[in-house]
C-alpha cells in the first residue's frame, strides 16, 4: 500500500507507453522476484546457523516447537535473528522497490545532493516511511514481551546478535545494490547494441521492450 503511494519517476513522461502485451510480469520482474528471494533467504539461513553453529553450541533442545526450556534457549535466539533478518529485508525491499534499476542512493540523477538525496526520497512517500517505521517497532514486542516471545512466536530476546542482524542488513543492501548495477551494465549494452545513444540509462532501457532501435 505504501509503494502505491510512491510519487511517478521524474522521467515518467519521457518513457515510452508500456505495451499491454509485455504484461506486468515481465522477465526482468520475474528474474528479480528470484534473486532477490535466493538473497533474502540465504543471508536468513546463515544468521540462523551463526546464532546456532557458529557462535552457539550447536544444541537443537527437545521440545522446543512446544515450550521454552533452558535447554532451547541457542534455537530460540537463533530463531529470533532469523525472524528480524527476514523482517527487516521486507522492509528495506519496499524502498528499494522504488526504482527498479537505479540505485537507492541515486534516485534522482539530477539532484546535487549526493549524499542525503536518498534520505529526501525516503521522506518524500510519508505513507510508506511510517509504515516501514511501524514495521521496525513492532518488531520489539515481538522479541521481549513474555508469552507473546516464547508462546506465540517461539523465539526469545537477543542481545550480541544484534550485531549479526546489522551485518546482515548491509550485505542484504549491497547485494540489492550490486545486482541493480548489473542490470544497469546489462541494458547499458543492449541500448550500445541497437544503436541507441545512452544519456539516462533507466529512461533509454525501457525502449529495450520495443521492436524498434532506440532513439
Amino acid at each position: 500500500m505504501g509503494l502505491g503511494f510512491e510519487a511517478a519517476a521524474p522521467d515518467i513522461m519521457s518513457r515510452p507507453p508500456h505495451p499491454l502485451k509485455v504484461g506486468v510480469f515481465t522477465l526482468e520482474v520475474m528474474l528479480d522476484m528470484l534473486v532477490y528471494g535466493l538473497w533474502m533467504a540465504a543471508l536468513c539461513l546463515s544468521s540462523f546457523s551463526l546464532v546456532l553453529f557458529g557462535f552457539g553450541n550447536g544444541d537443537l533442545g527437545e521440545g522446543c516447537n512446544d515450550s521454552y526450556s533452558a535447554a532451547c534457549d541457542t534455537v530460540f535466539r537463533a530463531r529470533a535473528t532469523t525472524f528480524v533478518c527476514l523482517t527487516w529485508f521486507a522492509l528495506f525491499l519496499a524502498w528499494q522497490m522504488i526504482d527498479m534499476r537505479r540505485s537507492f542512493f541515486r534516485m534522482q540523477p539530477d539532484s546535487k545532493n549526493y549524499f542525503t538525496q536518498w534520505a529526501r526520497d525516503v521522506w518524500r512517500n510519508q505513507f510508506l516511511f511510517w509504515a516501514v517505521v511501524a514495521g521496525f517497532v513492532t518488531v520489539f514486542p515481538t522479541l521481549y514481551i513474555p508469552t507473546i516471545n516464547h508462546v506465540v512466536f517461539k523465539h526469545t530476546g537477543i542481545s550480541w546478535e544484534w550485531a549479526i542482524v546489522l551485518v546482515e542488513s548491509v550485505l542484504f543492501f549491497a547485494g540489492i545494490e550490486t545486482w541493480k548495477w548489473a542490470k544497469r551494465i546489462y541494458f547499458r549494452r543492449q541500448v550500445t547494441k541497437r544503436g541507441g545513444r545512452i544519456d539516462d540509462l533507466e529512461k533509454r532501457a525501457f525502449e529495450a521492450y520495443f521492436d524498434g532501435v532506440a532513439h
